[in-house]
């Protein structure tokens, strides 16, 4: 077997097992059928070793592309450190500096009253996050949204959405 052909059945054997494994929840795998194998800067190879430009920047995770010798650099020197990587909602020196850095950005009037809140890993906890504001906000029961938005994989993020594709299967 040829080693195209081989690398095509790993791609192959893997979205298989993809499409049996996980929820109708997903979105770009249905439309972006790959299976990635190495990721750099902006390109990612696939197990078949055809090279694609990243235009999701890893759906917004990943804003420095892939692997980048910044990011990994930093990465490393907290892990030597031995500095805690995930704390959810403990504060750490890191984080600290992050919010002074983000509060001194802002307006000095509007950081004096401003308030942070981290959500968590994925953009859904930030979608569920305002969709709890608005609603304690305005006292109302409704949202507005646009049709086909993606807005998570959540429940309450898949009912703000028209696509129906990623609700076929979930029911209540």
């Amino acid at each position: 077997m040829s080693k195209a052909a081989t690398a095509i059945s790993q791609n192959t054997r893997y979205l298989e097992s993809q499409a049996a494994r996980e929820s109708n929840a997903r979105s770009y795998p249905r439309r972006i059928p790959i299976a990635i194998a190495e990721a750099e800067g902006i390109y990612v190879k696939d197990m078949d070793g055809k090279n694609y430009i990243d235009c999701l920047a890893g759906a917004g995770t990943l804003a420095l592309g892939h692997n980048h010798p910044v990011v990994l650099e930093a990465i490393r020197e907290l892990l030597d450190q031995k500095r805690p990587l995930h704390t959810l909602d403990l504060t750490t020196p890191v984080k600290e500096q992050f919010v002074e850095e983000l509060f001194a950005s802002l307006p000095p009037e509007f950081a004096r009253q401003a308030k942070i809140q981290f959500c968590g890993p994925t953009g859904g906890d930030a979608v569920e996050a305002a969709i709890k504001l608005v609603k304690t906000a305005t006292g109302r029961r409704s949202i507005f949204s646009f049709q086909g938005g993606y807005h998570g994989s959540t429940h309450a993020t898949m009912s703000l959405s028209g696509t129906l594709g990623k609700k076929s299967g979930c029911r209540g």
